[in-house]
């Protein structure tokens, strides 16, 4: 493979992951029916994906690693449950950043949990990006959008459990039968909390159907699953840290499309954060298991 075809693949794949947030200002659904059927449609474009050998790849999982799919698949649910809710409380740009800070998470929980070992400078990103994230929170907060940030910095904290059993769960599992069950599970539990809740599955206009399957063509599929795709031709590190173009890329969308330009402590915090997280990522200690970790396609 060329490098200049992966390398362009990669940008193209990251630049589809920017139009998540876009996608859903734009939809004027609850945010429970759209994190509902960003999932739903996923797995059913997973299954397509997969193909005959479906079947016979969820036959081939074990019982316990259906349990841990089963609780992927739930944090799941609730990252895009809160993440989607922030984005009516907060701008597009700090949810966004908020929501990436789940690469520390992964760093901090590996750390506590796995205990794989940080470098002295990898702590020093995780650091500077919280410092980053407090100069952003205390900005919000007088702009009456700290509950917005909240609400991304708890989907980030989810998505970063999610990534943790999915590690283990995709060394068995390939990678679209995996996305068709956590994405199936995940679909199940937000189905629930829509029938809990005053929400209607049906009776939308055409334009929000189009909406809800693009968010799974488009960041979904184009998006993460491009990534997970350039995983095979490039060093997981690099994939891993390219994810931060989405922020810059929302941001830049955002203003473009919705005219949401950046406060002054936005540029100071997103910065410290973007630098935190690209430090904290490429320092890391990684050992073989690691430098074959996939991003999961979600």
């Amino acid at each position: 493979m060329k490098p200049l075809r992966v390398y362009s693949l990669l940008m193209a794949g990251v630049a589809a992951m920017a139009f998540a947030s876009i996608i859903i200002r734009f939809s004027g659904a609850p945010a429970l029916i759209i994190a509902f059927y960003r999932v739903l449609f996923t797995a059913v474009l997973a299954a397509i994906l997969a193909g005959p050998a479906l079947k016979g790849n969820i036959g081939k999982i074990g019982r316990q690693d259906l349990l841990l799919i089963a609780v992927a698949g739930f944090f799941l649910a609730l990252h895009f449950a809160f993440w989607i809710s922030s984005l009516s409380y907060t701008s597009i740009s700090s949810s966004v950043l908020f929501t990436n800070l789940q690469v520390l998470f992964v760093l901090i929980f590996s750390s506590v949990f796995l205990k794989e070992r940080l470098q002295g400078m990898a702590m020093v990103g995780v650091l500077a990006a919280l410092a980053g994230s407090i100069v952003i929170a205390g900005g919000d907060f007088k702009s009456g959008k700290l509950m917005g940030d909240m609400l991304a910095l708890a989907s980030g904290f989810f998505i970063a459990i999610y990534y943790l059993i999915g590690r283990r769960i995709r060394a068995q599992v390939p990678a679209w039968t995996y996305t068709f069950t956590v994405s199936g599970v995940a679909a199940l539990v937000l189905a629930a909390a829509c029938a809990a809740g005053p929400y209607q599955l049906l009776g939308y206009p055409g334009k929000e159907w189009i909406l809800f399957l693009l968010l799974a063509i488009v960041p979904g599929i184009a998006g993460h699953g491009v990534l997970n795709w350039t995983l095979k031709h490039l060093k997981a590190p690099l994939v891993s840290v390219s994810i931060l173009g989405e922020s810059v890329g929302a941001s830049i969308l955002g203003y473009l499309i919705f005219n949401e330009s950046l406060a002054w402590y936005q540029w100071a915090g997103g910065l410290m954060i973007l630098s935190g997280i690209y430090i904290a990522a490429t320092r890391e200690v990684r050992g073989p298991d690691r430098d074959n970790e996939l991003i999961e396609n979600v």
